[in-house]
């Protein structure tokens, strides 16, 4: 499946984070945002469920959530998205065979998110 397919369905979770940012700013505990988005989730109608990273050592027993059966959507709330942990997301994304990942930063004065391929980072 090429990469294009998924982008109308990132900027629909684009959009849901952008949202939740505009609620809550920065400074929560990851927990509420995980809450929040579970709750918008659910709202709009976007098909997801919430499991547990085990595969990879940075994201083990972080949970993530699985958006219309092929996105992983992860949560931060780091002063900044540093390339390292991008580097680590991209790297649980192909432990466990993911196509594709967003990964949102709400610690920062600014939302921050990355999309990211099984092997790139998505612009």
């Amino acid at each position: 499946m090429e990469k294009n397919s998924y982008i109308e369905e990132i900027n629909k979770l684009v959009e849901v984070g952008n949202y939740i940012y505009k609620q809550l700013g920065h400074g929560c505990k990851e927990s509420i945002y995980k809450e929040v988005l579970e709750l918008e989730l659910e709202l709009r109608n976007i098909p997801y469920t919430r499991t547990k990273f085990e595969s990879h050592k940075r994201f083990t027993g972080k949970e993530k959530f699985l958006c219309f059966d092929k996105i992983f959507v992860g949560l931060d709330t780091h002063s900044f998205l540093s390339e390292e942990q991008e580097n680590t997301f991209m790297n649980s994304l192909r432990d466990v065979k993911a196509p594709i990942g967003v990964l949102f930063n709400f610690g920062y004065k600014n939302m921050q998110y990355i999309k990211v391929g099984g092997q790139c980072v998505l612009q």
